[in-house]
């Protein structure tokens, strides 16, 4: 068993080591043009679109700026206002005015909704929107957040400015799509943040593994493309950022201090209805089929660990005590503290299975010990 569970190691490791290289973005290539960033919180604007920006008013060109909401439970409220004072203090520190932005100032929504607007406000919000699409200069590019994202505010955001740029008829516009931040683990689109979630479930790990916070991640196809020529529009990123106090700046750049990545991306394609892969609900994310295959192999290696080193112990001990009960007490002991843990729901079930399967492990591999 020790061959097979050493062959498996190596498997997960190598697939491993070629999702997170084949994850990596690429040097964003496209020519930098005037640009309309859709943003859904008065903070989104720089999270998704920074670093473009900083790039096409080197060039000369224009950025405006459109906000679903006003950040807070009506425009008139105190953190609405900061929050608004804070985006034109922070674009205006490189060179944005005011007549640049669109407020459309609807209510700020729960992250997992519900909506606090009805469909006639987004309605209206998407009738300004179009207008601000059919006044942008030709050719120009148009930034919206990425398919998936949790925010409820995010999401429609998307779809508002989709339809709005299918309602304008404009062929001429580019689109990108960035993520922020979603909850979807996946083996093949999100390696990096999978293996850090996961550790997060596993016994003793769950101390000392905090939240994952690294470059945001699409759901599905490429990597996107980041800004990788010089430091200065990441730079930029994390000091625009620093205007955004009512938001704990230092949570900000910790979570979102990284190179935004950008994607083109088909209006037409985005406008369908897209048929969902088959997803499940594990390690508190949305996971595609790739983290079921993972968690088996993650479950074997323990459980083979486990048979292994509770027969090797068994055997090297025997000469001096026999640690066959001691060893099976442990196992048994192990299982029925996580089964009482989750009868009050003080451990994740994820968590639990990697303890019994762990404890399964240590109970066979002692009792199938050779003894000689």
């Amino acid at each position: 068993m020790l061959q097979f569970d050493i062959i498996l190691v190596f498997l997960m490791a190598s697939a491993a080591i070629y999702c997170v290289r084949t994850r990596v973005p690429k040097p964003f290539s496209d020519r930098v043009r005037d640009v309309l960033i859709c943003a859904a919180h008065y903070d989104d604007c720089v999270i998704m679109g920074a670093e473009y920006s900083y790039r096409a008013l080197e060039n000369g060109q224009s950025v405006t700026i459109a906000f679903l909401t006003c950040s807070g439970p009506n425009p008139e409220a105190e953190i609405a206002c900061v929050r608004k004072a804070e985006a034109l203090a922070a674009w205006s520190a490189v060179g944005i005015p005011e007549k640049n932005f669109t407020f459309l100032n609807l209510p700020e929504s729960p992250v997992g909704g519900p909506l606090s607007y009805s469909d006639q406000d987004a309605a209206i919000a998407k009738k300004k929107l179009q207008f601000a699409i059919l006044t942008l200069p030709e050719c120009a590019a148009i930034i919206i957040p990425a398919e998936g994202e949790s925010h409820v505010d995010h999401r429609t955001v998307r779809k508002v400015t989709l339809e709005a740029i299918v309602e304008s008829q404009r062929k001429d516009l580019l689109v990108y799509e960035t993520p922020e931040y979603n909850t979807f683990l996946s083996f093949f689109h999100s390696p990096r943040r999978t293996f850090w979630t996961m550790l997060r479930y596993v016994p003793l790990f769950n101390r000392i593994v905090g939240s994952y916070a690294g470059p945001p991640t699409y759901m599905d196809g490429g990597p996107g493309s980041v800004f990788r020529d010089t430091p200065s529009p990441l730079a930029v990123k994390k000091k625009l950022l620093g205007f955004f106090h009512s938001q704990n700046v230092a949570l900000l750049i910790h979570h979102f201090g990284y190179a935004t990545p950008y994607r083109r991306a088909s209006v037409s394609k985005m406008s369908r209805a897209r048929v969902r892969r088959w997803r499940f609900v594990a390690f508190g994310s949305c996971c595609d089929a790739s983290i079921l295959a993972m968690g088996v192999g993650l479950l074997t290696v323990t459980w083979l660990t486990a048979y292994e080193l509770a027969s090797a112990f068994t055997v090297a001990a025997t000469p001096l005590i026999d640690a066959r009960t001691g060893l099976v007490l442990l196992g048994v002991a192990s299982a029925s503290a996580y089964l009482v843990k989750r009868f009050r729901r003080t451990a994740a079930l994820e968590t639990s299975l990697f303890v019994w399967v762990a404890a399964l492990g240590l109970i066979f591999g002692t009792l199938g010990s050779r003894i000689v």
